[in-house]
């Protein structure tokens, strides 16, 4: 157990209360009265009372309630004490309610005539015998952790995986108890025959499951001396979960005497121990009740209430622990310094920030060397204001991370002073990622300065023309071209806005598509006649399968090749051919586009379906656009679970293929 932390102070919880005479008393009484009515019962184990159907579901649902808030209440002071030991009284309480669970469902006659799982009458007896076996070797390894790691304490993230793994651990076993005593059960011995336990098992499993707990009885009781509150309650818990085997084990059928005590005992097995815990939750915060109100009427009782008064000092401990959590969960990262700049505590959100380790003792501003902050060293700026030449900050820094990527942050820093004083007592930075929001400012500026180009242009246009129709006399001819002019780049204007709000509905889900078997040969036909000619451009169809059935949207794959036809055109200035394919390939109907133009650099092709890219040379700026259609070409193809890729040289042309499939398979 090397990765464990050793010797550290122990903390307070019920585990390590100490128990005091009376409730010693109290527990023994109880145990006495548990003891005194299974004995008193052994004469009349055989008397058969009235069948309850009812009593087995109600008794069980309570023990297995009881027995998950009893694990739950003890994995709590594991994550108080974290001590290994623990974990085995909670794999217990675990194991035990599992198995109670997987008993009352396998019970004949109480869901199903002979139980869930595909179990048998034999099934019950044997979750009952692995389950009351499972408990007492679940607490000797209790006894056998405290007594070799008693004073081992797992750190807080060790301790968390302790937890799940002792949950798993203890989930998979009942899954495997449960498997052998349903699926194997005609491989094990016959347990049960006409409502009778068989002398084998009762001699071969049932005895030494008495004796195996009797021993753990006596063992705990002698290690521990009942010293504790919990293993006050444990010792009657094992005590009874003993006398219920013992009773089961003088004979009795189902709805006998002996069948109501041993479930009684049952009961008294799974409630004891949380009914104590939950008896000393109760005076516990009686008592820390008290004390606040104490401290509130008088300062001069102070030394008569300090031994009390460290209970609650060990109760702040817990609440830094539990702050500190909440700082290392945090999403930003936080640094404290002392009044010199020293670092006091970092989350671990420092070191995934800026990529290399912090360490209590190191100065803030050595750490931050090579940050930038507005044009200046940022370590001079922290040095800066601890010297006092600045006041408390929030400045935008910048590194470049070790991947060459330009990271981008937010920094505040604030003063530490007590409470009600002017004493500093230290530094809190805050490191806040901003490269996303940075990343979206280009965006932004990006989009309002194709914006402001690609509507200003259509609409300067627009209002010429019209203010020359308004204000002056013009001839025909120059009347049909003002008005040819106006609509072409109010078709312009019009394609944009609508290629902005397809976007916005694709990006917000709203985009509502009608998906349908369609025929892609017959669809690009009819596309292709109303972009025949034009700008003298001929287009040729070159269809290798007729039957090229897809399943989509027609109206939305309309727009896609109706976009790529539109670029192959706009792109290929000079040239007058485009050649547009459609072919079934590995049940997949493949459409491809090829123009002979202008091509796309190699560089560009990464970013070719990103928002806004447009590739940046002279020829292409002059031909305009948003930069939005390719984008939303792909954002409509993946929506129809398909790709579109693009394969191009510069000044040879390019090629893009849509491949699309012939149905989706859910």
């Amino acid at each position: 157990m090397s990765h464990q932390q050793s010797a550290p102070s122990s903390v307070y919880n019920l585990l390590t209360m100490q128990s005091n005479p009376a409730q010693r008393r109290f527990a023994f009484i109880i145990g006495a009265i548990v003891t005194l009515i299974s004995f008193i019962c052994v004469p009349f184990v055989r008397v058969q009372l009235g069948e309850m159907q009812a009593f087995q579901p109600a008794v069980f649902s309570t023990v297995v309630c009881f027995e998950l808030i009893t694990a739950y209440v003890i994995y709590s002071q594991f994550k108080i004490s974290r001590a290994p030991a623990v974990l085995a009284l909670f794999a217990a309480y675990l194991f035990s309610a599992g198995m109670s669970l997987v008993y009352i469902l396998a019970f004949p006659r109480v869901f199903a005539e002979n139980g869930l799982f595909n179990s048998g009458p034999q099934t019950s007896v044997w979750v009952y015998a692995l389950w009351h076996l499972g408990f007492p070797l679940a607490i000797l390894l209790y006894l056998r952790l405290d007594s070799k790691y008693g004073d081992v304490r797992y750190s807080a993230r060790k301790a968390k995986l302790a937890g799940w793994y002792t949950f798993i651990g203890i989930i998979v076993l009942v899954s495997i108890c449960t498997y052998v005593t349903t699926h194997y059960i005609e491989h094990l011995p016959t347990v049960l025959s006409q409502g009778k336990l068989s002398p084998a098992f009762i001699r071969f499993v049932g005895v030494p499951i008495v004796l195996l707990t009797f021993i753990t009885l006596l063992v705990f009781y002698f290690k521990t001396r009942a010293k504790t509150v919990t293993s006050t309650w444990l010792c009657i818990a094992i005590l009874a979960l003993m006398l219920d085997v013992l009773i089961v084990l003088c004979g009795g059928g189902r709805f006998s005497v002996g069948w109501y005590v041993a479930k009684w005992n049952s009961f008294v097995c799974s409630n004891v121990v949380l009914a104590g815990m939950i008896y000393e939750f109760t005076k516990m915060y009686l008592r820390m009740a008290d004390l606040f109100r104490k401290v509130k009427e008088s300062e001069y009782n102070y030394k008569e209430l300090l031994g009390e008064s460290q209970q609650a000092e060990r109760i702040i401990s817990e609440q830094n622990t539990i702050i500190e959590q909440m700082l290392e969960s945090s999403h930003e990262a936080t640094v404290m310094c002392d009044t010199a700049g020293r670092v006091i505590f970092a989350n671990r959100r420092v070191e995934v920030f800026f990529e290399h380790p912090i360490s209590q003792g190191d100065h803030i501003s050595s750490y931050c060397q090579g940050m930038r902050a507005s044009g200046a060293a940022f370590n001079e700026v922290i040095e800066a204001y601890f010297n006092q030449s600045i006041p408390p900050f929030l400045k935008r820094i910048s590194r470049v991370s070790l991947t060459g990527e330009l990271k981008h942050y937010e920094c505040y820093v604030n003063p530490i002073f007590d409470e009600g004083a002017d004493t500093l007592r230290g530094h809190l930075f805050g490191f806040r990622d901003r490269t996303e929001e940075e990343r979206m400012d280009e965006m932004k500026n990006e989009f309002v300065s194709i914006i402001s180009h690609e509507i200003r242009t259509p609409l300067s246009s627009i209002m010429g023309f019209i203010e020359i129709l308004a204000t002056r006399s013009v001839a025909e001819d120059k009347r049909v071209k003002y008005v040819e002019t106006i609509h072409k780049e109010s078709l312009r204007l019009s394609n944009l806005i609508n290629d902005f709000l397809d976007l916005q509905r694709l990006d917000s889900g709203r985009q509502a598509f009608h998906f349908q078997t369609l025929n892609a040969a017959h669809l690009l036909r009819e596309i292709v006649e109303q972009w025949q000619g034009k700008d003298d451009h001929e287009i040729e169809l070159h269809v290798l399968a007729e039957e090229a059935l897809i399943y989509g949207d027609e109206e939305r794959l309309m727009q896609v090749f109706h976009n790529l036809i539109s670029n192959a055109i706009k792109y290929s200035p000079g040239k007058t051919k485009i050649d547009v394919t459609v072919e079934r390939a590995d049940g997949a109907v493949s459409i491809q586009i090829q123009d002979y133009g202008l091509g796309i650099p190699v560089d560009a092709i990464d970013k070719l379906f990103t928002r806004f890219y447009r590739v940046d040379n002279s020829d292409r700026r002059k031909i305009g656009g948003t930069g939005l259609g390719l984008s939303i070409v792909k954002e409509i193809v993946e929506a129809h679970r398909g790709t579109v890729t693009v394969d191009s040289e510069l000044g040879i042309g390019s090629l893009f293929t849509v491949r699309l499939s012939e149905s989706w398979e859910e």
